[in-house]
């Protein structure tokens, strides 16, 4: 082949694929976009196919009448150009192309469409993906207006309590006002109510007054009373408390003497006991010892002299005693008497007051 014819058939390839692989996308282009609709290419070409088997020319009206009546003249009038332009650009037409350039272009169409088949496909995933990612769209829209429908419901329905609400406040509001009205009526007859109060309580205080002068004129008198009654105990208490001092101390005499006679009585009993012994001691002996027997009679005599005086001291003793139990005696009734007379004092004291708490009263 010359170079002459190389360039021309270079070119006239280049325009037939070109041609073709148009040809191609806007074929799968229409089938895709007529998919959508009902009507798609592959039905009307089948449709075409029936029609000519049985004779029948492949008219818009034969192939629609063919397909049940359905789709629109417009959609398969495009279809059949475009079923008759690929079968009009077949590349085995030998009467066009030479075996040669028929291969050539055979296998130039095979790679066109196989490079086409793979645009189309990844147009049809991007395609897919862009569906895919509306329809996501279109899901979130529709969630989110099922949300904004919800809401709307709740808002309305908030909008109703809170106009039942507006309403119950109202009447709320009208109540309060009619208490409030009478309130006010009460408030004014209260207000009477107390100064009538405050005058009585301005009379009862003028009673007072007089009442309390009364009192503390009373409570003078009787406070002088008591200060001359109180002066003239306290004298009697101090007669008494002196008595009685007199009397302890004369006691306390009288038991210091009645010590020194148990004492001395003690001291003379012991003596006798021994002078006893010796006694007996000496009666043992009487038979030799008859100058010792006169003078331990004499002794003797002394001694029963002595007993007899500390016979004497001990009635007297015991006369003292009886006098200082007699002291003893009256003594306590000397205390019985004082406490007597702070129990009368007492009374009297508890008699003034409770008097006096009674005339106050």
């Amino acid at each position: 082949m010359s170079v002459k014819l190389y360039f021309p058939t270079i070119f006239l390839v280049y325009i037939v694929c070109n041609y073709i692989i148009r040809t191609t996308v806007r074929n799968r282009h229409k089938d895709t976009i007529m998919a959508r609709g009902g009507i798609t290419q592959p039905l009307v070409e089948d449709a075409r196919k029936r029609l000519l088997a049985r004779n029948v020319p492949p008219s818009i009206d034969a192939i629609r009448a063919e397909l049940g009546n359905t789709g629109s003249k417009t959609t398969i009038s495009n279809h059949l150009r475009a079923i008759e332009a690929r079968e009009s650009t077949r590349l085995d037409d030998e009467a066009l192309l030479s075996n040669h350039v028929t291969d050539l272009v055979g296998q130039l169409a095979r790679q066109l469409r196989q490079d086409a088949r793979e645009t189309i496909e990844q147009a049809e995933q991007r395609h897919q993906a862009e569906v895919a990612s509306l329809q996501d769209a279109l899901t979130a829209q529709t969630a989110e207006t099922r949300q904004h429908q919800a809401q709307n419901a709740v808002l309305a329905q908030a909008r109703d309590d809170l106009q039942a609400e507006i309403h119950g406040l109202r009447e709320a509001l009208s109540k309060l006002e009619s208490d409030n009205r009478a309130q006010a009526q009460r408030i004014e007859s209260l207000t009477e109510q107390v100064q009538d109060k405050q005058r009585q309580v301005n009379s009862l205080e003028e009673k007072h007054n007089h009442a309390r002068q009364a009192l503390e004129h009373y409570r003078g008198s009787v406070k002088e009373q008591r200060d001359q009654d109180q002066r003239r105990h306290e004298q009697q208490i101090q007669q008494v408390q002196e008595e009685q001092r007199h009397l302890q101390q004369a006691l306390a005499v009288k038991r210091d003497e009645q010590t020194q006679a148990t004492r001395e009585i003690t001291r003379l009993f012991t003596e006798v006991t021994e002078t006893r012994k010796q006694s007996d001691q000496l009666t043992r002996q009487l038979g030799e010892r008859e100058r010792e027997n006169r003078r331990l009679a004499d002794k003797t005599v002394r001694l029963e002299q002595q007993v007899v005086a500390l016979r004497q001291r001990k009635a007297a003793l015991e006369k003292q005693q009886r006098v200082n139990d007699q002291l003893k005696a009256k003594v306590q009734q000397l205390e019985t008497e004082l406490s007597v007379k702070n129990e009368l004092l007492d009374r009297l004291s508890a008699g003034n007051d409770s008097d006096e708490v009674d005339r106050v009263s």
